[in-house]
């Protein structure tokens, strides 16, 4: 019997760390004003589940059917596809730059890098749909700039939370307890 990439353990903490990013997405709100500012909340759930399920793709699974879930539950601004291509474009960011990082989202900067890419994904999504939508390219990037910073800032903000969050797990026992489940 041939053995799958992910195993069910897996599929399913990835589903829940999914559900967990609609749900904080929902349910956690800054009054901040400021764009990307939510993801303080949902890198550092991306960045956890890079480290608990420690394979290349993981945080993809979790961007793709984080995604479908708040496209359905009709979640963004701009409609279900940008919705869907955002979530999805922040996992495969993550994904990307944890590849490219050498796949330690324990470590504070290279969860800090990785959360500041993956979130710029959802950026680069929302650029493309204001470009195909026809605004001129010129008024888009300057009333986006001060979004792209948020978006960075946040982001590697999130990722240092899910560094931490990642590091207090270790410390707690729950990686052994992981491996004795599997």
């Amino acid at each position: 019997m041939k053995e799958g990439y992910f195993s069910t353990f897996e599929l399913i903490l990835l589903a829940l760390f999914a559900a967990l990013i609609v749900v904080s997405k929902i349910a956690l709100r800054l009054p901040l004003q400021m764009s990307g500012h939510s993801g303080i909340f949902w890198m550092a759930i991306m960045i956890v589940a890079s480290g608990v399920v420690p394979k290349a793709g993981a945080a993809s699974l979790v961007g793709l059917t984080s995604g479908l879930v708040a496209a359905f539950l009709g979640m963004g601004d701009l409609g279900a596809l940008n919705t869907f291509l955002s979530y999805t474009a922040v996992g495969v960011g993550t994904d990307l730059a944890l590849v490219v990082l050498g796949r330690n989202p324990e470590n504070p900067v290279v969860a800090m890098l990785a959360g500041a890419i993956g979130h710029f994904g959802k950026f680069l999504v929302k650029y493309a749909f204001a470009t195909l939508a026809g605004a001129p390219v010129g008024i888009v990037v300057l009333g986006l700039a001060r979004g792209i910073v948020g978006y960075i800032i946040f982001g590697a903000l999130g990722g240092l939370l899910g560094a931490l969050t990642l590091k207090a797990l270790r410390r707690a026992g729950f990686f052994a307890y992981l491996a004795e489940k599997k």
